[in-house]
């Protein structure tokens, strides 16, 4: 064998080992789970939802699941675990349409037959939306983390983000003595912004006001029940055995004025009355509504825009979760769609936007 040939075969040999190492220690510590739980040895920061949360909910043990958009990230496990009883998972998806949310709870349900409760936000935006629509970008999604195809797992192991930044950051985390990220934290966005009007006002621009009021159609009424029925109710006739607390997100009074700019107000209340219709039908599915709350909706203290909340509401929602309180049902619910539909058709929005005196 010549002198080059061989100095070629080392190098190739060399590189395959590196290579083969890179790709072992990703493996080992695994910091996306996508292989296993976290190691006991090892503390691992929780940062990245789309990258995380499926590995999560294959591969850790728990028995409830807290899941929505950015609607729920201030959620606190510990906080519902005390109320329910459970020992529970956070798997939020910010920005997510139905169908993100029930694809990761139906791996959840198939890799964990111990769950008996899901906790849900439902998003008012997007009940009318295509039941396959997604709310993120398929080009950079990382595919490879959710399928069972094996070959395609080297944009994983052998990723040099996840290397330099995920890997390291593990090591780095339990070298500097830090405690794996908890399901109290994990995404929290609380003290990252400011809340108040002046919060709000900064971000909310008033959409000039249309007298074109928007019809509700049966096709958008088609739209809405094939969502639910493939992103939330399917699910929870399939599984009798887990019980299903969902609700609606409390959007602020300056959502409802955009309605109202933009003549989509009482197509919403419509869309909204149809889909708790729909939902309050399903025996384990425990649909609680919070809209008619007139005093929180109004009150931008709780609020950072037009729709996100502080974590003092999802505490509150937790609690009336377990007291049953504002629940919607058959025989209620229509009670309910009435009292929201008389406050905001009726509001003085045009007040909210006046100088104080």
């Amino acid at each position: 064998m010549d002198r080059d040939k061989k100095w070629g075969i080392t190098l190739l040999v060399l590189v395959g080992v590196c290579l083969a190492g890179i790709a072992g220690l990703t493996a080992v510590v695994d910091p996306f789970f996508h292989y296993h739980k976290p190691l006991e040895c090892l503390s691992y920061p929780l940062n990245n939802e789309r990258y995380q949360n499926d590995g999560i909910v294959k591969h850790f043990d728990y028995d409830a699941v807290i899941t929505g958009t950015s609607m729920t990230l201030n959620f606190k496990a510990s906080e519902l675990d005390e109320l329910f009883g459970v020992h529970s998972v956070k798997v939020a998806f910010p920005g997510a349409m139905y169908k993100e949310i029930n694809d990761n709870l139906e791996k959840a349900v198939a890799a964990n037959p111990d769950i008996r409760l899901v906790v849900r936000g439902l998003d008012k935006l997007w009940l009318l939306e295509d039941a396959d629509k997604t709310g993120y970008d398929k080009d950079s999604y990382p595919y490879y983390l959710y399928d069972d195809v094996l070959y395609n797992d080297v944009y994983y192991v052998l990723n040099k983000d996840v290397l330099c930044s995920h890997v390291k950051g593990v090591l780095g985390f339990t070298c500097s003595g830090q405690k794996s990220t908890d399901f109290d934290t994990y995404g929290n966005w609380m003290h990252a912004f400011s809340f108040g009007k002046d919060a709000v006002d900064a971000v909310y621009h008033r959409a000039d006001r249309t007298d074109e009021i928007q019809e509700v159609t049966e096709a958008d009424f088609e739209m809405l029940r094939e969502n639910l029925s493939q992103n939330v109710t399917d699910l929870a006739k399939a599984h009798p055995e887990i019980d299903f607390y969902l609700f609606l997100t409390p959007y602020s009074i300056y959502y409802w004025d955009n309605l109202n700019q933009t003549g989509t107000l009482k197509k919403q209340l419509a869309i909204e009355e149809e889909a708790i219709r729909i939902l309050v039908e399903q025996e384990n599915i425990y649909l609680f509504a919070f809209s008619d709350l007139f005093e929180m909706i109004c009150d931008l203290d709780y609020y950072k825009d037009e729709i996100h909340y502080s974590e003092e509401i999802n505490t509150q929602i937790l609690k009336w979760m377990s007291r049953k309180e504002h629940l919607l049902t058959k025989e209620n619910y229509r009670e309910y769609c009435s009292r929201i539909y008389e406050f905001y058709t009726t509001y003085d929005y045009d007040a909210l936007f006046m100088p104080e005196e």
